[in-house]
């Protein structure tokens, strides 16, 4: 028997979303974040689903970036640039757009002989996030520097907070400011630029963010974390579920798993669930967080462990091995998992292992 832990993947839902999201900047091309294995979905089933949906797709790295190129025909931007002069030759010859966000990036860039008239430069600024790209003094000059090799510019900043909370508000609408000056700027020095600013958050929260090209993650899956009250409906696209390997009785007094952190207060029924840490599922629910049992809340016992978690079954009516068990999904919502789990929803969703089967549905 095959084990039961099993990440549900609905290609429909995707889909679904981008369609929603698209409708947000219809006058924006839509180049959906697919690194990390499309946020733990499994790229090569997300990608064939929503290529005639897309504009072209944002990856982390150039292996990302280079294994995408044999899925798509469509534009590939390798977000984190190359890392040295053979991965932008790497990138060049197999006509990935890449991103050049230091002044060591860019003397890859000027010291290569051509550049393919196939591709984009993605010149990053940094407008607030202080991680990477060009400070706002030294992005004319190294505007220039690319203009002498290629016209096809994309301007391109990151926002360092993009939800509608008062809290990142300021910070938020400083950072198109920036943007927006800059981008005047080098524009008026030629070429053939478009310009790309908003995530996920900027598409949902920040209209003056969107430009040219939009780069959505995490809403594209499911996850909506728009702040104002317009709230879009998105669909969760991923569903982790699993079914029970044991059932059993124990007595009053008996402590569950490892270091006996709970004890049972009567004679219980527990279950155990073949998932753990080690597929991505937080140890730090450990005795605090809860599953659905046939739709009904169930709560962790004990700690989690490599492997297992523990359930008590106690007050659910005739348990079985043939009951569906919802660890999170569309009536667990992910992101109450990860706020319970003192986590955000990126990293439930990119911490799920390969040992967790993906089941693909439309």
């Amino acid at each position: 028997m095959s084990r039961p832990t099993v990440a549900e993947i609905n290609l429909s839902s995707i889909k679904f979303n981008i369609t929603r999201l698209k409708a947000l900047a219809p006058d924006s091309l839509f180049f959906p974040v697919v690194k990390a294995n499309a946020y733990g979905h499994g790229i090569k089933k997300v990608v064939e689903a929503i290529d005639c949906k897309v504009n072209g797709y944002c990856v982390a790295t150039s292996e990302e970036a280079l294994s995408l190129r044999s899925i798509t025909n469509k534009t590939v931007v390798c977000m984190e640039g190359p890392f040295d002069q053979k991965e932008l030759q790497s990138l060049n010859l197999k006509k990935i757009d890449f991103v050049l966000h230091s002044k060591r990036q860019l003397d890859f860039f000027t010291s290569e002989k051509s550049i393919s008239k196939d591709l984009k430069v993605w010149l990053k600024i940094d407008t607030g996030m202080h991680r990477l790209g060009f400070n706002m003094q030294d992005a004319e000059d190294a505007y220039l520097e690319v203009l002498k090799k290629t016209n096809n510019i994309v301007l391109m900043s990151h926002f360092s907070s993009a939800a509608g909370t008062k809290a990142s508000v300021l910070k938020s609408k400083k950072q198109i400011s920036e943007f927006n000056k800059i981008e005047k700027k080098l524009k008026k020095l030629g070429g053939n630029t478009l310009s790309s600013l908003c995530n996920s958050g900027g598409l949902l929260n920040y209209k003056g963010s969107h430009k040219d090209i939009i780069r959505p993650g995490i809403s594209v899956y499911g996850s909506n974390q728009q702040e104002n009250k317009k709230k879009i409906i998105l669909k969760p696209a991923l569903t982790l579920k699993t079914r029970l390997i044991s059932i059993k009785h124990i007595n009053k007094g008996s402590k569950v798993g490892y270091d006996g952190i709970w004890t049972a207060k009567k004679d219980s029924i527990i279950g155990i669930l073949p998932i753990g840490y080690a597929d991505g599922y937080p140890q730090s629910l450990s005795n605090k967080g809860y599953v659905l049992v046939d739709e009904k809340k169930v709560p962790i016992i004990g700690k989690i462990s490599m492997d297992l978690i523990a359930i008590d079954l106690t007050k659910v009516k005739n348990p079985n091995y043939e009951s569906e068990i919802i660890l999170w999904g569309p009536n667990l919502p992910i992101e109450h998992v990860a706020k319970q789990s003192n986590s955000i929803p990126y990293n439930l969703m990119t911490s799920l292992s390969e040992r967790v089967k993906r089941k693909y549905i439309e």
